[in-house]
């Protein structure tokens, strides 16, 4: 069997679990991952199951993006690799290897490669690489769907993050993936934009705090969980520089459950990091699962809903400044802006980093004190998370879409949301908003 049979065989077994636990025809093999690989390979293909060896490899595949965390103290990986499918790399090239800017894939003289835990950023870049399909993230379908149908005991809701705009189709409108989320069984729908509102304002205090007490840089970005881990794995030196802040995606969901505390709440972004940051022991509160962008259009196709057919629902809750987080720049923007309108006479002196490379690189000027700068964005994927692992359009699609979607609040600063201050107003005393990242100086 060959690399596009074999990913086609897999993308119909996964579909067909993900329609037996939305249509819950078969509820007791959803709970059950290796008696239900054996009822939909055997739906799947009647006529001729594959061979036993890769019938193996198959399976091993569906358990590494289907099955559930183990109830274990050691946290089970995000990303896996299946060895006895990493078989076509042509010539000795090594295409995972080569994505990764952090050195984490290692082969060993047999050949035999692994990611090195201590490493790995969760980026996500080798499991797009892999040419084989090899390298699989983890997907909490299920969980999600099973959460949907207890809804009536556990509300659950669907925080998007900004780079959701354009992501399901030209023609959908934000309105409308907000209807189909609606329709799948979502209890509603939020922005995440709007927490990015919220931690833009503490952000923008954060440096002018900072600046008073006569630090001479502060870094972000809260939002990308992949820069966060390249700098406290990678760059330890300056992890004292990074904002206390939680990321908007984190807020969000604590804010939520603040308000209705025996919610449920799922994230939908274009980041497999986001996956890791929601389980992290100090953060794992706020969120309880994560869908990425492409798994969120696997599920509506499944469901057979058609976005560009929906109604629309108004969506109003952010400013034009929480939602471009979306691009590499945005949160620059919208901190400065806000920075502005508090202390006039405070100079931003800004860096972007646009991409884990040019990030790793910017990081060690800062390391060297060679930056002429007092702030820094970083950015894991180069054009930002509109240009995340798990989107569905390019970003010279996608940029403009959201940029657009953003010029159509009402409100330009995050500063000047009521929707944003309102919420800190009535939670914020409820709600953690700092993280306990690494601050170690080495």
């Amino acid at each position: 069997m060959d690399v596009i049979q074999r990913k086609k065989m897999l993308e119909k077994i996964i579909d067909s679990v993900i329609d037996e636990a939305l249509n819950g025809s078969q509820p007791e093999l959803i709970r059950d991952i290796d008696s239900c690989f054996e009822y939909i390979l055997t739906k799947c293909y009647p006529e001729g199951v594959p061979p036993e060896k890769e019938k193996e490899i198959i399976k091993k595949l569906v358990k590494a993006k289907l099955e559930p965390d183990k109830k274990s103290k050691k946290k089970e990986p995000i990303i896996n690799i299946i060895e006895e499918a990493c078989e076509h790399c042509v010539g000795g090239s090594k295409p995972c290897q080569n994505a990764c800017v952090v050195d984490a894939i290692k082969f060993d003289e047999n050949g035999k490669h692994t990611i090195d835990e201590e490493k790995c950023v969760y980026c996500g870049l080798c499991a797009n690489a892999c040419r084989s399909g090899a390298i699989v993230e983890r997907s909490e379908f299920l969980q999600v769907i099973n959460m949907i149908r207890r809804r009536d005991n556990n509300p659950v809701y669907a925080i998007l993050a900004p780079s959701f705009v354009g992501q399901f189709g030209d023609k959908v409108l934000p309105e409308q993936v907000k209807a189909g989320l609606k329709r799948l069984g979502f209890t509603d729908v939020f922005e995440v934009a709007l927490a990015a509102d919220v931690i833009t304002i503490q952000e923008a205090r954060e440096f002018i705090d900072r600046m008073g007490r006569g630090e001479n840089f502060m870094i972000t970005s809260c939002c990308c969980p992949a820069f966060i881990k390249l700098v406290e794995k990678h760059r330890p030196k300056v992890a004292h520089l990074v904002s206390e802040s939680v990321s908007p995606m984190i807020a969000m969901g604590r804010f939520i459950k603040a308000r209705e505390k025996n919610a449920r709440v799922v994230f939908i972004g274009p980041c497999i990091a986001k996956k890791n940051e929601a389980k992290l022991p100090d953060l794992n509160d706020a969120v309880d699962c994560v869908l990425t962008f492409y798994e969120l259009s696997r599920l509506f196709n499944v469901a057979k809903i058609k976005l560009v057919e929906m109604d629309k629902l108004p969506i109003l809750d952010a400013a034009h400044d929480g939602r471009t987080f979306a691009h590499t720049g945005g949160v620059t923007q919208a901190i400065t802006r806000s920075i502005k309108s508090m202390r006039p006479d405070l100079e931003v002196k800004a860096v972007k980093g646009n991409g884990l490379k040019q990030c790793n690189e910017l990081l060690k000027e800062i390391e060297e004190k060679g930056l002429e700068a007092n702030f820094m964005e970083g950015m894991g994927c180069p054009g930002g998370c509109v240009a995340g692992p798990a989107t569905l359009v390019p970003v010279k699609v996608s940029t403009p879409k959201v940029a657009e979607f953003a010029d159509k609040s009402p409100f330009i600063e995050s500063i000047s949301n009521p929707r944003a201050l309102n919420l800190f107003e009535r939670y914020g005393n409820m709600t953690q908003l700092l993280s306990k990242k690494k601050k170690v100086r080495v």
